[in-house]
């Protein structure tokens, strides 16, 4: 298969699982999903920069890994509408999904096909900060709701 298709595809197939969520929880868990898009990009940006990976091929023309802006926000907010609310579910899903996104996806299938390369930084430390990373989006999202209900109430 393609590097580039597969690549592509890591990209659009995610936002087409949306169709499958409720557009109230599309609503309520896209700005999640958007911070997850934001302080990813950082922690990739310091990858890249610091060399603990290389990317030797991204979906033309973008620069950036194209599963930043398909898979990662997605997958941040099913796994919201799935665990949200009770943390310690959330903290285990997110990281089994970690192990497996970095060993599996990234480290072995992307690996393998000369996409990218863990350079000074082994997988696992790249699970702990991607942990570190969903704790931190957990907070966002509760300061959301926060916000949310804030709102909701009526101002006389």
């Amino acid at each position: 298969m393609n590097n580039q298709l597969i690549l592509w595809g890591v990209f659009i197939l995610p936002w087409v699982t949306l169709f499958f969520m409720k557009k109230e929880d599309v609503k309520r868990y896209m700005p999640v999903g958007l911070f997850a898009v934001f302080t990813s990009a950082i922690i990739l940006e310091m990858g890249v920069t610091l060399k603990w990976w290389v990317y030797y091929e991204t979906a033309y023309p973008l620069r950036n890994i194209s599963y930043l802006y398909g898979a990662i926000p997605v997958f941040t907010m099913w796994i919201f509408k799935f665990t949200y609310g009770r943390f310690w579910l959330f903290l285990c899903s997110d990281l089994i999904l970690n192990i497996f996104y970095t060993y599996v996806f990234e480290y072995y299938f992307l690996g393998r096909r000369n996409i990218i390369e863990f350079l000074n930084m082994s997988p696992m430390l790249d699970v702990i900060a991607t942990t570190i990373l969903g704790v931190i989006i957990y907070g966002f999202q509760m300061w959301q709701e926060e916000i949310f209900i804030r709102t909701n109430k009526k101002i006389e």
